[in-house]
């Protein structure tokens, strides 16, 4: 699934460009030092199909009770989805199950976030104010996403990170700051070539919300160990918020 070769890249960061070696698995390349100092684009390895796409996260209104999702607008909701996914204007897709809020993430395949907006609110649970529609743009291997299998209600689990600003999350590059970085960048790799991590991506922008980790673990006390791990995480620069995600069979590797 990954490619074996290597090759060159730089960010921005700003202090001015930095090189760095970019590592295998090869959607490492989008990664670099993206989440814990502010990034721009370079050089793309063009096989593995690099871009931008607008990620979704669908939270639960204060109003929405367990029964309305059950109900036809609920219904209406779901056909709607999975209509998009069909279509392939949906790259990903999945429902979020646990205690808090976030219920659905999707990925569009647009790189305007306007027409991201435009697609989300047409969503019948998001007209009927049940969800509530938050997007960001997404820079991730677009051609590891893929067409699922049939019938979409046969799902594959996985679980879902959100990487965050840590509470000692600074954008001054040190000889520290480096040396966390070159580690949280092994530690990416190691944590791939296991077969533990099968996608990750940063975010645009300067957001405290940095980009993702998608985990192919059994449970979120395994994904929080193979976090904590990390020496961005150590040293408080990020932190990480892990759910528990149900994707169509075949989206993901």
């Amino acid at each position: 699934m990954y490619g074996s070769r290597q090759a060159a890249g730089y960010f921005e960061t700003g202090e001015g460009p930095w090189p760095l070696k970019t590592f295998t698995p090869a959607f490492l390349v989008t990664w670099l030092v993206a989440l814990t100092c502010t990034f721009s684009f370079a050089q793309q390895k063009p096989e593995y199909d690099m871009g931008k796409m607008q990620m979704v996260f669908l939270r639960q209104s204060p109003k929405l009770k367990a029964k309305d999702r059950a109900g036809q607008v609920g219904k209406e909701h779901q056909a709607y989805v999975e209509s998009l996914v069909k279509d392939g204007k949906l790259a990903l897709w999945g429902e979020v199950t646990g205690e808090d809020d976030l219920r659905e993430i999707m990925v569009v395949k647009t790189e305007s976030l306007e027409q991201a907006r435009q697609v989300t609110e047409l969503l019948p649970a998001v007209k009927a104010g049940m969800l509530k529609a938050d997007a960001l743009s997404w820079y991730a291997a677009r051609n590891l996403l893929r067409t699922p299998q049939t019938p979409l209600t046969t799902r594959s689990n996985y679980i879902f990170g959100l990487l965050v600003r840590g509470p000692k999350w600074t954008k001054e590059q040190t000889e520290e700051t480096n040396k966390i970085q070159a580690g949280h960048m092994a530690n990416i790799n190691r944590l791939a070539e296991a077969g533990k991590l099968v996608l990750a991506g940063p975010f645009y922008g300067d957001g405290d919300r940095r980009g993702v980790f998608i985990f192919k673990v059994d449970s979120l006390a395994e994904a929080q160990a193979l976090t904590d791990t990390d020496p961005a995480v150590i040293a408080g620069r990020l932190k990480i918020e892990l759910h528990r995600w149900s994707v169509p069979k075949g989206m993901l590797p």
